[in-house]
């Protein structure tokens, strides 16, 4: 006999096999034991998930002359019968969807059993029947004869006509969870001197989608690939997928604009002569997993995923990965009407590297750099002694001043001096920053601030954070308006700093494990530039924030 294949091989013959779809099987089975069994029966749902198995099993149950705890004897003339039963009828109803075929059910429905109790007639893919099919089958649905068991099973039951689907039990079947097919491919593992890793196991219950013979159809293949010890790298070559560290790499690529980085990926991609809309959708998931982590601190099931979305998470930002995700998703629907896919999908990550370089909005590391923040300015233009940009609130009547502040020192010495009672005090006068937002003079930094959280607050200094990274910045770097704005609003002076949410969650975790720890927080003295020479040149405050080498004139 010829190699069988394991999904083949493995198909469960009793309930207590099937896995996944316990609700079902235990209507049915308790149905079975009961003898309330309906006479038609619709099971629906993905591919893979046990309909025209379940069809099997009940098949072989109703007619079991001795069933044990709702299972098949396997001792029976009918169970030991049942493959090569006359009485259990499947058929396919993509290639026998005709009238004719219909009828024919109708004429031979009436007669009895050869060998068995019922006679069970399993319709797979039954919604593919035409039209006159489904009228020839509605009567004789309705009323079979007392012998006689129908189920119709398909993946579209939406295309099944109501007058059919009232006249059956309804079935709903799911995707199965990626816990239970890897409980179910360690057992057949077991048994066929299989060698798998954990993580391996897991990555194929991801491929797979919620189906089960997907599942082990993609261990049989495997198997024979990696000759019976199974690996992750073993299941990217065979799937034709990337590995975790290698979207690392190129997402490290992208934060930096690393543009050869970036075309080598692509290049190597394409000579592998893996598929790039499959990619996208993995890329996708992977980003997906990533924000979940930064939002929920959720992760996987696969140790080595797990150490990559740390390692990432804590370089980059979550707007980076809820801009790049759109990219993507807009790039997935752009390749499937063109014939040059990698080549989109290239274009579209290097013009999406070179936007975030340039604008630095989402760079963003969640330990406080301390470094100054805000040294790389965008300059639209040098005119009149005024310097005009991006970051700074800086409008024709006002000359340019830079304030150079020490974050990481702000941060340290309000933690080392913050007082609840503080805190709520300037909470509760927060509230009056809308009586600013008229002031000329005032309403652009009020509208910054309005929309800002105060986290911690001292007698000297304050921590306020907001979810955009940009808003941060423009706050930092317009930091003697922000003062002399909060010095009206609280009612004495008061030295600000402001953070992003994912900053705050990162510090807020580590002041307080520092905390459980015993380390004590301590005032250390600030490095900061606050006294800028307003009359020096626009060009020569440039110099000094940036140095000589970095600037090109035009």
């Amino acid at each position: 006999m010829g190699y069988l294949a394991l999904y083949r091989k493995y198909r469960p013959i009793c309930f207590d096999d099937v896995y996944g779809q316990e609700d079902i099987v235990t209507v049915i089975k308790n149905a079975i034991i009961n003898n309330k069994i309906s006479h038609a029966y619709l099971f629906s749902g993905p591919r893979g998930t046990g309909k025209t198995t379940i069809a099997k099993i009940i098949a072989r149950l109703v007619n079991c002359e001795h069933l044990e705890n709702g299972n098949p004897c396997g001792k029976c003339f009918s169970c030991l019968n049942f493959l090569n039963s006359s009485d259990i009828v499947e058929i396919d109803a993509a290639s026998n969807n005709g009238v004719d075929e219909i009828r024919e059910i109708r004429d031979k429905i009436n007669l009895v059993p050869t060998t068995s109790k019922y006679k069970v007639y399993i319709i797979d893919e039954v919604h593919m029947l035409t039209t006159q099919a489904f009228n020839a089958l509605l009567k004789t649905l309705e009323e079979p004869p007392s012998h006689v068991i129908f189920i119709l099973a398909t993946t579209e039951p939406h295309k099944i006509p109501l007058t059919i689907a009232s006249r059956c039990q309804k079935f709903r079947f799911t995707r199965i969870d990626d816990c239970k097919i890897v409980d179910r491919l360690k057992k057949i593992s077991v048994s066929e001197n299989i060698k798998c890793e954990d993580d391996a196991f897991f990555e194929i219950a991801r491929l797979s989608d919620g189906c089960m013979r997907d599942a082990i159809n993609l261990l049989d293949q495997l198997a024979a690939y990696a000759n019976g010890n199974i690996t992750l790298d073993d299941i990217y070559k065979v799937n034709g997928s990337v590995s975790y560290l290698d979207i690392n790499d190129l997402i490290k690529a992208i934060s930096v604009n690393d543009k050869i980085k970036i075309i080598d990926f692509v290049d190597k991609f394409i000579s592998d002569g893996k598929e790039i809309s499959k990619f996208i959708e993995e890329f996708i998931i992977y980003i997906k997993d990533i924000i979940l982590f930064k939002n929920a601190n959720y992760l996987s099931s696969v140790s080595l995923k797990n150490d990559c979305i740390r390692e990432i998470s804590d370089v980059l930002s979550i707007d980076y990965f809820y801009d790049l995700i759109v990219v993507l998703n807009d790039t997935l629907h752009s390749i499937k009407t063109s014939s040059h896919g990698s080549i989109l999908f290239m274009i579209s990550i290097l013009k999406y590297s070179s936007k975030i370089f340039n604008n630095d909005i989402s760079r963003e590391s969640p330990e406080v750099n301390n470094a100054i923040i805000s040294r790389e300015i965008i300059y639209n233009s040098i005119n009149e002694n005024k310097i005009k940009n991006t970051g700074y609130l800086v409008d024709d009547n006002n000359d340019f001043s830079s304030v150079i502040i020490d974050v990481k020192g702000r941060i340290n010495n309000t933690l080392a001096t913050a007082k609840k009672n503080i805190l709520s005090n300037v909470k509760e006068k927060w509230k009056t920053l809308e009586n600013y937002l008229c002031d000329d003079s005032f309403s652009m930094v009020a509208g910054l601030l309005k929309d800002c959280t105060v986290v911690a607050a001292s007698e000297d200094y304050i921590i306020i954070s907001n979810n955009l990274t940009s808003v941060v910045d423009r706050i930092n770097n317009n930091i003697e308006n922000v003062e002399t704005l909060l010095e009206k609003v609280i009612g004495y002076k008061i030295l600000v700093v402001s953070v992003s949410s994912d900053n705050w969650n990162f510090i807020k975790k580590k002041y307080v494990d520092d905390i459980k720890k015993g380390i004590k927080y301590s005032i250390i003295e600030l490095d900061e530039n606050k006294n800028v020479n307003n009359n020096s040149s626009p060009v020569d405050e440039l110099k000094k924030l940036v140095g000589d080498s970095v600037i090109e004139f035009k």
